[in-house]
């Protein structure tokens, strides 16, 4: 074939029951020119919910777009693509996912607005399940003719060439197949990182010599086996959903395991053989030091289960996200919590680009992560295609202000601390059904500038919420099925539920099977 001519390589990759195909059209004269560029970095849930939303507009307000979409490891999914032999330490993991990890809410709290998970799915969905979630709505996203979907290829770096009106993205990538380099140039770039990539792994006073002792120091992103820590005395330190996940699986074959968590944590349930401490602040003398003053002095291992850090290295490579702060200024920033400026979380409003020249998706933690992306990935959808959907950078950066004294007003805690939640800084929660959560009052803004986008795609008819009002009952809910579920489950063992999920399938279903656990354990739990 002539040099001169598009080539075309489909590469099928195929893992479980989900394949798809990644498209490498490079050509030095192809005659295709874009009206449009666009990239996409990261192909876990919030790019693969961008890439639906943009092949989602109708043809009239894409056409001539090229979508390139690019991830580092061989799959989609994101950090429910497994890697059950992770590297030792410094080397980081590509996810934390390990085998036996459930989903920490219901499914159906999760899932993108119309498409629920697969038939016979338990409540508390396996990583498998999952993974094949998001892989079969990837697999169902018809791509473009000339878009591209590059798997082993890992950005490095980004950069704006330009000014505050007009530029484009110089993107540097490597193809980890054959180690080469690559540019691309994009008019718009989204970046879809997670949140649980770079691991927080705090230094405490005192852990040369815990370590010196032969003592084990790790952080939950190396969690894999339980067995590991057989007949150990284990304290895991962290209250979020990973501690509780970790620990649930510790105490089953620990010794002993101890709880340490501190105040303004979540409110999660105890685990059943755990002994609850206050938060560890010190090993000196080589020992677990809590801030009650108190130690524990038969501890083996201690496993970190302290968070993620908000980093995006190949946009910091570039000065283009500066990882010092203050965070108040006109470059877009990170402090490792809270990258700052953005827009709703999403819309970065750097002084040195137009708004809507860089988006971000999925960064919120504690969220609906189906609807919340669905609703992020329509934003930055309709307003590539529009920039006049968007407000000038001033109106922007005043309304981004707004949102953040309404956190520290709600939350009693500076937004740099707070982080990328939703939780606070949209309303009283009982003024939720009349407002709309945040995945509404985004897309509903949408129609605020412009309401002929009513009832398009993404974005429900006049006078209706994103949020379905089922959705609602579930977000009320699922803390009870999440202490009952794994009650069961630490008693009659994995599998004890294929009752309840025999037969169902559609949102319906779910539902129905949702009520029917909910008064089963109800009488289950009832003292006698």
């Amino acid at each position: 074939m002539l040099a001169q001519q598009l080539l075309l390589c489909y590469i099928l990759v195929s893992y479980g029951r989900a394949s798809w195909t990644s498209q490498h059209a490079f050509s030095a004269a192809s005659a295709f020119e874009p009206t449009k560029r666009i990239g996409v970095v990261g192909l876990g849930t919030g790019g693969i919910a961008t890439l639906r939303a943009l092949r989602a507009l109708p043809m009239h307000m894409r056409e001539g777009w090229q979508i390139t979409a690019f991830d580092e490891r061989h799959a989609v999914g994101g950090l429910w693509v497994p890697q059950d032999y992770p590297p030792d330490p410094p080397s980081v993991p590509q996810t934390p996912a390990y085998p036996g990890l459930r989903m920490n809410a219901v499914h159906m709290h999760m899932t993108v607005p119309g498409e629920p998970f697969p038939p016979e799915t338990p409540l508390l969905a396996p990583r498998e399940r999952v993974l094949e979630y998001w892989q079969g709505l990837f697999d169902a996203t018809p791509l473009g003719e000339h878009d591209r979907v590059l798997l082993r290829h890992s950005v490095t770096s980004a950069a704006w060439v330009g000014d505050a009106e007009r530029g484009h993205w110089d993107v540097q990538v490597m193809d980890l197949s054959t180690n080469r380099t690559m540019g691309f140039q994009f008019d718009n770039l989204i970046v879809a990182p997670g949140v649980n990539r770079f691991p927080r792994v705090p230094t405490f006073e005192g852990q040369d010599a815990w370590l010196a002792a032969g003592k084990r120091l790790e952080h939950c992103m190396w969690f894999r086996d339980s067995n590991r820590y057989a007949g150990q005395t284990v304290l895991t330190v962290g209250g979020g959903p990973s501690g509780l996940d970790v620990a649930r699986h510790v105490v089953h074959t620990a010794r002993k395991l101890y709880w340490s968590r501190q105040d303004g944590e979540p409110e999660l349930p105890d685990i059943r053989g755990a002994e609850n401490v206050p938060r560890m602040v010190s090993l000196k003398k080589g020992l677990p030091t809590l801030n009650n003053g108190s130690t524990l002095p038969d501890v083996d291992t201690i496993i970190l289960a302290t968070g993620y850090e908000v980093r995006v290295p190949f946009l910091s490579a570039t000065g283009f996200l500066d990882e010092t702060p203050p965070l108040n200024g006109d470059r877009l920033t990170t402090n490792g919590r809270y990258i700052s400026p953005l827009y709703e979380h999403t819309v970065a409003l750097d002084s040195r680009y137009p708004p809507g020249a860089l988006y971000f998706i999925s960064l919120l933690t504690y969220n609906p992560t189906g609807m919340t992306n669905a609703a992020q990935a329509t934003f930055a959808a309709y307003t590539i295609a529009n920039a006049s959907l968007l407000d000038a950078r001033d109106e922007l950066r005043a309304a981004l202000a707004q949102r953040e004294q309404h956190v520290r007003n709600e939350a009693g805690v500076e937004p740099e601390r707070y982080g990328h939640k939703v939780n606070s800084g949209y309303g009283a929660e009982e003024g939720y059904a009349a407002d709309g959560f945040y995945q509404d009052l985004l897309v509903r803004s949408l129609v605020a500038r412009d309401p002929r986008l009513a009832g398009m795609p993404g974005i429900p008819r006049g006078g209706f919420n994103l949020t379905e009002r089922w959705r609602v009952w579930v977000m009320e809910h699922t803390d009870q099925v999440l202490v009952g579920w794994h009650e069961m489950v630490d008693e009659r063992g994995e599998g004890w539920e294929e009752e309840f999920v025999r037969g169902q399938g559609t949102e319906a279903d779910y539902m129905d099977t949702m009520r029917r656990f909910l008064e089963f354990w109800d009488d289950y739990s009832e003292p006698e």
